[in-house]
């Protein structure tokens, strides 16, 4: 028998975004849900987050966020640049508990899942040797087979950090990437201009049948306006970023 897996990434703080998500895994029959990291950094809620994703069954990967929360010091280490990106890490880490932190502690580096017999999928942040150097749609062969060491059963590899969707082959394998819950991008983040925000919450189901392997990326709506209200009335160090998508993702709203 095959399995079915919900694969959720880098909610960053935004449980209404997550919410959505999880109701719609609920919907969807899911054997269990891998979370692949940065799930509590940028957005208001992180303690809410801990909260919901502890009420389901999920196994976990470790972020660069993650990393940055054992290690605010050097938070330029894990690609994470800028004052208030930085400020971001020490106002998260003063909103979690030693339980919380140790609950984050746990995350692994890699998880290797298996779907059916002989199925398995590798499941990481950005790669599984790093959680900053990332498969992204433009790496070439050689890149990839530097960054995953795949072996006979692996079948599928996914990742999460980019926030934008991928489904790619690469020999006979392939390669996923599961987006953000709470902090999808318009556009990737691989030259200019900067990535945008994109208000949906987006995840991945795979599943294996006699081998036959499916993958199905999902984008789904949730309560943007709360998110909205709750941002700007929060002293979030990111907030000005924040309000600035706002108004471009508003501005466009009124135009359609």
């Amino acid at each position: 028998m095959g399995r079915r897996v919900a694969v959720i990434s880098d909610i960053h703080g935004n449980a209404q975004a997550l919410e959505a998500v999880l109701a719609d895994i609920g919907k969807n029959n899911v054997d269990s849900i891998i979370c692949l990291g940065d799930i509590v950094t940028f957005g208001p809620s992180p303690r809410e987050i801990i909260e919901l994703i502890q009420q389901h069954n999920c196994s976990y990967v470790i972020g660069n966020h993650e990393e940055a929360l054992f290690d605010p010091e050097n938070s330029s280490d894990y690609e994470i640049e800028g004052e208030a990106l930085q400020k971001s890490i020490y106002w998260c880490i003063k909103k979690l508990s030693d339980k919380d932190l140790s609950f984050i502690k746990s995350f692994k580096k890699t998880l290797k899942v298996p779907l059916s017999d002989g199925v398995d999928m590798l499941c990481y942040h950005a790669s599984p040797i790093s959680t900053i150097r990332a498969v992204l749609p433009t790496s070439s062969p050689e890149e990839i087979d530097s960054l995953i060491n795949f072996d006979n059963s692996t079948k599928v590899a996914i990742g999460g950090h980019t926030h934008f969707q991928m489904f790619r082959k690469h020999k006979e394998y392939i390669l996923l990437n599961a987006g953000s819950v709470g902090c999808a991008f318009r556009n990737p983040f691989l030259s200019p201009p900067p990535p945008s925000y994109l208000p949906v919450a987006e995840y991945v189901i795979v599943e294996v049948q006699q081998k036959n392997i499916t993958a199905e990326l999902k984008s789904i709506e949730y309560d943007f306006t709360a998110f909205q209200k709750l941002i700007l009335a929060s002293d979030l160090p990111l907030k000005t970023w924040w309000a600035g998508e706002f108004d471009r993702i508003n501005k466009v709203n009124k135009i359609k």
